[in-house]
């Protein structure tokens, strides 16, 4: 009788125990890295990883236009865009691997004259920033080498 006793019990303990488990929940995916852009600018040329002669304003004759990027990511790698519009016309997209959490990426596009501008977008397409850059339709005028004469 003791050994019926003890194998109801033992039955009744385990179910309760089992009944105050809780349910464990479908395991959630990992919240995307958060990519933040420091800074974004637009130069003549990129010199010792640093943007060199940042400029929004560029002759015809510049023929290509660098976007230099500081990005900050709560993990890394991460994968950025740099995508390219002349005249509000997407004209080019280029990938960057961002391989640390702070770390700078530039690209470089041919260009032609008109309004520019370059959105950096994260792989899910997300508009993280953006610059907008000109370049002349018409040649800079060169300085006179004349000197003005005063009047007498």
């Amino acid at each position: 009788m003791k050994k019926i006793l003890f194998a109801l019990t033992l039955a009744a303990v385990s179910g309760y125990v089992y009944a105050q488990t809780p349910a464990q929940e479908p395991a959630q995916a990992p919240a995307p890295p958060e990519i933040k852009v420091e800074k974004i600018v637009t130069a003549a040329a990129v010199a010792g990883r640093e943007p060199a002669n940042e400029t929004s304003a560029f002759d015809r004759t510049a023929g290509r236009v660098y976007t230099w990027t500081r990005i900050l990511t709560t993990e890394a790698p991460v994968r950025i865009k740099h995508v390219y519009y002349a005249d509000d016309k997407k004209v080019a997209e280029i990938m960057l691997d961002v391989k640390a959490r702070t770390y700078r990426v530039w690209s470089n596009k041919s260009v032609w004259p008109g309004n520019w501008k370059v959105e950096v977008t994260d792989e899910a397409g997300t508009v993280l920033a953006a610059v907008t850059f000109t370049v002349a339709r018409t040649a800079a005028r060169p300085a006179s080498a004349e000197v003005p004469t005063q009047g007498k």
